[in-house]
C-alpha cells in the first residue's frame, strides 16, 4: 500500500514545476505586449514630427510666395513679413483684402507680392491720377475675381490690363482702364463699389462682368433669410483675428485640409473678413462637392436646385438695375457682359473646383443670370456683349473653369475691346482730342 502513495507523491511534486512553469509566462507576456505597444507609439509618433517638419521645410524653403501665403497659419505669415502684414497704408502690405467700411473687404492698398500689385487706392494695377486728366477715356471694370482676375498671378496679364493694351495698339490711345474688381463681389458689393469708389473717379465708361459670386448669395436656407441686404449670407465681422482649430496648428493637417478644401487659408477672405450665419448653406454643398458626399445634411431634406429655385436672382436683378440707372444719372456709358464657363471640359481626378463650377446647379443658376443681363439690358436699352455665347470652345483658356488663363484672358479682352470699339469709338476718339 505504501507503492501508490509514494507513486502520487512522486508525480505530485513532478507536477508543481510544470504549474510554475504555466504560470511564469504571463508576466513576460504582458511585459512584451507593453514593450511592442511602447516602439509603436514612439515609431508613429516620429513619423509624426518628421512628416511634420518635412511639411515645415516644404513651406518655407521649397513653395512658391503665393503658395506659402496659401498654406502658411497667420503665426507663420507674421513671422516672415512682420507685424505690418496687417496693417493698411504702408508702402507695402503683403495682405492681399482689407476690410472696408461698406463694402465689408476690398483689395489692399500698395499690396504687392510678386507680380502683383494695387495701387494706393485700392485697385489691381499702377497709380493712375484721382482727378481725370484731359485727352482720357477713363474705363473702369467691375465684378468679382473674374473682373480682378484670379487667374493669373500678374496684374499685366489680368483682362482689364490686357484690354487696355488691345485697345491702345487698336488705335485708341486715349483709354485708360481701371481694375475695380475684387474676389468674391456679388452684384451687391459692385453696385456700392460702383457708387463710393469707382464714380467718383468720373468713368466714361463701366464695364460690368457678374453673376457668378450671386451664385453662392442664393444659398440661403431657410428662404425667409434670403434678403436684400444679404444678411442671410454673411454677418458682420468684427474680430480682427481668429484661433485656428486645434489640427490646423500642424502645418502638414492644414496643408492636407486646405487643399481637400475642407478649411480655409489663413490668408484667404474667410479667414478675416468673412463670417457666415447658420443659414448659408453655400460652404457646406462647396464641401460635399468636394469631398464626393453629396448630398448629405440639410441637402437630403432640399436638395441644392431646390434651394436656388426657392432663392430667385431677385436681388441680382434688382442690383444690375440700380447700376444701370445710376451710371445713367451720372452720365457715364455702361456695358453689361454675360459670363463664360467653360462647361465641357472633362474633370481632373483629387478636389478640385472645377466639381463646383461645373456641377449641374451652378450651369443651371448662372444661365439665369446671363439671361436676366440679356433681359435688363433689352429692357433698359444698355449695350450687352454675349460671351457667353460667343467666347471660344477651348479647355486652355481656363485654369478651373470659370476663371481664365492669359490665353483667355487674351481673348476675352479682345472681345470686349471689339464692342466697345463698335459702340463708343467715336467718344474714345473725341477725347483724345479734346483739351
Amino acid at each position: 500500500m505504501s507503492r501508490p502513495e509514494s507513486s502520487v507523491t512522486a508525480k505530485s511534486t513532478r507536477a508543481e514545476p510544470r504549474a510554475a512553469r504555466d504560470s511564469s509566462p504571463a508576466p513576460r507576456t504582458v511585459e512584451s505586449l507593453l514593450s511592442k505597444t511602447f516602439l509603436i507609439a514612439a515609431s508613429l509618433l516620429v513619423c509624426i514630427i518628421a512628416i511634420e517638419l518635412l511639411a515645415r521645410f516644404y513651406l518655407w524653403h521649397v513653395v512658391s510666395v503665393e503658395d506659402f501665403r496659401r498654406y502658411a497659419s497667420f503665426a507663420q505669415v507674421k513671422d516672415r513679413y512682420g507685424d505690418d502684414f496687417f496693417v493698411q497704408n504702408e508702402e507695402t502690405s503683403h495682405r492681399s483684402w482689407s476690410p472696408h467700411y461698406f463694402l465689408g473687404f476690398y483689395p489692399t492698398p500698395n499690396h504687392q507680392v510678386g507680380a502683383n500689385m494695387h495701387n494706393s487706392l485700392g485697385f489691381r494695377g499702377r497709380e493712375f491720377a484721382v482727378s481725370k486728366p484731359d485727352n482720357t477715356y477713363r474705363v473702369a471694370t467691375l465684378g468679382g475675381s473674374t473682373t480682378y482676375s484670379s487667374g493669373v498671378d500678374d496684374f499685366e496679364l489680368s483682362y482689364p490690363s490686357l484690354l487696355e493694351k488691345y485697345l491702345h495698339r487698336s488705335g485708341f490711345n486715349a483709354v485708360e482702364i481701371i481694375n475695380a474688381g475684387a474676389s468674391g463681389y456679388t452684384s451687391h458689393q459692385n453696385l456700392i463699389n460702383m457708387q463710393f469708389r469707382v464714380l467718383p473717379l468720373l468713368p466714361d465708361l463701366i464695364i460690368v462682368y457678374q453673376g457668378f459670386n450671386d451664385i453662392q448669395a442664393r444659398f440661403v436656407y431657410p428662404s425667409s433669410r434670403y434678403l436684400g441686404d444679404r444678411s442671410g449670407s454673411l454677418r458682420p465681422f468684427v474680430q480682427e483675428i481668429r484661433m485656428p482649430d486645434f489640427a490646423e496648428y500642424s502645418t502638414a493637417l492644414r496643408i492636407l485640409g486646405i487643399r481637400l478644401g475642407v478649411t480655409a487659408s489663413h490668408s484667404a477672405l474667410d479667414w478675416h473678413l468673412l463670417s457666415r450665419p447658420n443659414s448659408y448653406v453655400g460652404d457646406i454643398f462647396i464641401h460635399q462637392m468636394q469631398l464626393g458626399t453629396y448630398p448629405s445634411g440639410i441637402f437630403k431634406e432640399f436638395s441644392a436646385a431646390e434651394i436656388l429655385q426657392n432663392n430667385p436672382p431677385v436681388h441680382f436683378e434688382r442690383n444690375t438695375e440700380h447700376m444701370i440707372a445710376l451710371a445713367d444719372h451720372n452720365n457715364v456709358n455702361i456695358v453689361l457682359v454675360t459670363i463664360a464657363l467653360d462647361e465641357d471640359f472633362h474633370e481632373t481626378s483629387g478636389v478640385s473646383t472645377r466639381r463646383i463650377n461645373t456641377s449641374d446647379e451652378y450651369i443651371s443658376a448662372l444661365a439665369q443670370h446671363n439671361e436676366l443681363t440679356r433681359n435688363i439690358g433689352a429692357q433698359f436699352n444698355t449695350p450687352v456683349l454675349d460671351i457667353e455665347e460667343i467666347f471660344p470652345d477651348d479647355h486652355t483658356l481656363f485654369t478651373d473653369g470659370l476663371h481664365m488663363t492669359e490665353k483667355g484672358n487674351r481673348a476675352r479682352a479682345q472681345l470686349i475691346g471689339d464692342f466697345v470699339i463698335r459702340q463708343f469709338s467715336e467718344e474714345m476718339l473725341a477725347a483724345e482730342s479734346s483739351s
